[in-house]
């Protein structure tokens, strides 16, 4: 079957947002007079959510929800401040984007960043590839790996599971597309080292944006 659609996760996937997510979640750790952590540690905070970020970021690893409602309100005032301060493409995504334009493929994103701030960096990141639609985590809609938004995007697009494809960096991405029941390509240039996401069960693994061309182009 050929895939028609094809739906990206953004952090770690398209954008690089590490240093400026970390900064912004270090920046509320430490107004509340907790420990911050190396920009780095950030890659495995990262993945389900802010709320799960900081549940992974606090000293204390079953936190009281005020304190995560807590942090969720002042991330979102610093990393308004900051969100594009170092955040970039990775090496070549542009060139793939282009290319899946010209072959009339469909394209979408689904991030567990927050809706606003997904919609912010695809706008001012991403805005000549025409991603329809763009999703990060909405109130109303179950966060990945939950396949409910996977769902609405195929309905929008009007394809079946053998049309569609999911490309991610971590193994909630891999879930979701087995959640869905659609064809996983894991990116190992992103947060997670290639080993979760081959245990994850993912069905392609890919080293460089331009083997996602390779397999399309190979397919009957």
């Amino acid at each position: 079957m050929h895939h028609s659609l094809l739906i990206f996760d953004l952090d770690g996937t398209l954008l690089d947002t590490v240093d400026d997510i970390g900064t912004a979640a270090n920046q509320v750790l430490q107004e509340l007079g907790y420990p911050s952590h190396p920009l780095s540690a950030y890659q495995e905070f990262v993945g389900s959510g802010v709320a799960v970020l900081f549940q992974r970021a606090l000293p204390d690893k079953n936190p009281e929800q005020s304190v995560i409602d807590e942090c969720l309100v002042r991330f979102e005032h610093a990393y308004d401040a900051c969100w594009d301060k170092a955040s970039t493409p990775y090496p070549k995504i542009p060139e793939l984007l282009n290319q899946l334009l010209e072959l009339n493929y469909r394209l979408a994103i689904l991030s567990n960043k927050p809706d606003p701030f997904t919609k912010k960096c695809v706008t001012h990141y991403f805005a000549p590839y025409r991603f329809h639609p763009v999703f990060g985590q909405r109130p109303t809609v179950a966060r990945k790996p939950d396949p409910q938004a996977v769902r609405e995007i195929m309905k929008y697009h009007n394809t079946s599971a053998e049309q569609t494809l999911f490309i991610g960096d971590s193994e909630i991405d891999v879930q979701t597309a087995q959640n869905a029941g659609i064809f996983s390509i894991g990116v190992a240039w992103g947060y997670r080292h290639s080993e979760v996401l081959l245990a994850q069960g993912v069905d392609l693994l890919i080293e460089q944006p331009s083997e996602l061309l390779s397999f399309l182009s190979n397919q009957t």
